[in-house]
């Protein structure tokens, strides 16, 4: 047998090609999760406005509750008012 020399064409290059896509995977998968964060982050300010929507409407109803008794306050007041003239 002779020794005869085990050429490998474009090892440089498939190295270089190798290392180029694992990080290309690891660019993904990072880019994947923060894509999922992003609809759970997402999901959550959808639920932050459904809740400030109810508050909303709860705080302008009790204004208006607070608003009707205010009214009828004033209209005993000044019934009260115009009987003592």
């Amino acid at each position: 047998m002779t020794n005869e020399k085990k050429v490998v064409k474009g090892g440089l290059r498939a190295t270089l090609a190798l290392l180029i896509s694992i990080i290309a995977l690891v660019l993904a998968i990072i880019s994947f999760h923060r894509t999922v964060s992003q609809t759970d982050l997402n999901a959550e300010v959808k639920n932050l406005q459904e809740k400030l929507k109810e508050v909303k409407r709860d705080t302008t109803d009790r204004v208006n509750k607070i608003r009707e008794e205010t009214g009828k306050a004033m209209e005993r007041i000044g019934k009260t008012l115009k009987k003592e003239e």
